[in-house]
């Protein structure tokens, strides 16, 4: 170590060049990534997760300025420009093996996104603790350069009634080679790029309702629930098609997902959701399922004859337990519950799941009774706190069945139905 008090040593330090340094930080960053990832240097981004620099989404350092600030704002870019992005993504992900079609397509959705306004400038407004966009310097914004510097390409452009019409005079009078040989190379991708424009809002319709459900962009166990969502849609999935995990994590991921949330129900209430989405954009958000599949499971109970004994035992809890479920019935509003709303742009509120766990048993023992493979038995909400008392739900279970049993084999099934106007007296036993 040096001595503070040699003043050589302090001339030395004082001759180190900061860019220097840093870039050797960022070089040792860089290395230690794919050992340990940004969650090694930063807690707050385990909720969020992270992408590599090889994922990151790329803008040319001179638009970054023509990117929205704020959601509703108007997008400044034009069909070059796009362009420009475009490509800065597709050698992106080449340079990650991706093959030409499947780096077409994240580069092609990733400037529509942008084109549609789900890219915000700020991290901040993204409500992400590390940025997963990348403004390099050196890459260039081919549509300034040459319409400052070429009057032919200028006159052009301004002439152009249309994008095909832009894009020509890029490619005629336009200066980068380089560029060009890369629009020449898009030309013979049109179908990658017309079902990108089609399919690009549903696709993000779809990474918002798994986040918003599951609180996690992909795992491997999410793989089928992404099919079920498309294949619900009806819409193809051609081969250069990448995996969900290349859509829904690596393309969009830079994106955060306050703006999804937010372009959701934008594009709901205009109408411009596949149905199976509409259906589902209430999904409870992730961290209080449960409370929303037990009020349903014990809200089917009151059909059941021994309804007011039960609601006479379990009255403040199911009271309780109702209350928080209607407050989960706005479907937009609902997500400052999230067990991750900080990343929705919402400070977090919490609803008490006593009275849930309390009545988990009661509500899996429902469930296990039925006989028919109805839909709400085939989520998971319950089990964790049901399995926590099996005598209960088993005991809850054999109640009802044998209350049907008696009812299915009543010579006199009015008899064996409860009455309106006389109190019911079957006690869970």
């Amino acid at each position: 170590m040096a001595n503070l008090e040699d003043s050589s040593s302090l001339a030395t330090l004082a001759e180190i060049n900061p860019a220097t340094v840093a870039n050797e930080l960022d070089k040792l960053q860089m290395l230690a990534e794919p050992i340990n990832g940004p969650n090694s240097f930063n807690l707050e981004t385990a909720a969020y997760g992270y992408i590599t620099r090889e994922e990151r989404l790329v803008i040319p350092g001179a638009l970054k300025q023509k990117i929205p600030s704020a959601i509703g704002d108007q997008n400044q870019l034009n069909v070059v420009e796009l362009y420009s992005i475009m490509m800065y993504n597709y050698l992106r992900m080449k340079k990650r093996n991706l093959t030409d079609d499947h780096s077409v397509f994240i580069a092609c959705y990733r400037s529509r996104l942008i084109q549609l306004g789900y890219l915000l400038r700020n991290k901040e407004d993204r409500h992400v603790t590390v940025d997963e966009v990348d403004y390099p310097r050196q890459a260039k914004d081919h549509h300034g350069l040459d319409y400052a510097n070429t009057p032919a390409y200028q006159a052009a452009f301004d002439l152009a009634q249309s994008d095909a019409e832009r894009l020509t005079a890029m490619m005629q009078h336009g200066t980068d080679d380089h560029f060009k040989k890369f629009l020449g190379f898009m030309t013979t991708k049109t179908g990658i790029t017309s079902y990108v424009t089609m399919a690009a809002t549903q696709f993000a319709a779809s990474s918002y309702l798994v986040f918003r459900q599951m609180g996690h962009h992909f795992k491997s166990e999410l793989e089928g629930k992404y099919n079920v969502l498309w294949k619900a849609t009806t819409l193809e999935r051609p081969n250069f098609v990448p995996s969900n995990s290349e859509i829904h994590r690596s393309a969009i991921h830079s994106f955060g997902v306050y703006v999804l949330h937010e372009m959701f129900f934008r594009n709901l209430d205009a109408g411009l959701l596949a149905e199976t989405y509409v259906e589902r954009s209430d999904v409870t958000p992730c961290g209080v399922a449960v409370i929303k599949t037990c009020w349903a499971s014990i809200s089917l109970m009151k059909s059941l004859p021994i309804w007011n004994s039960l609601y006479k035992a379990y009255k403040e809890q199911i009271d309780e337990l109702e209350e928080q479920a209607m407050q989960l019935n706005d479907a937009r509003g609902a997500i400052k519950y999230h067990k991750n709303a900080r990343l929705f742009g919402r400070n977090r509120a919490h609803l008490d799941p006593t009275s849930a766990y309390a009545l988990a048993p009661v509500a899996k023992g429902f469930l296990d009774s039925m006989s028919v493979e109805a839909d709400i038995k085939k989520q998971k909400a319950l089990d964790k706190r049901a399995s926590q008392n099996p005598v209960a739900v088993a005991m809850i279970a054999n109640v009802i069945i044998g209350i049907m049993d008696r009812i299915t084999s009543s010579g006199d099934l009015a008899k064996a139905l409860p009455s309106s106007d006389r109190p019911q007296v079957e006690e869970i036993k």
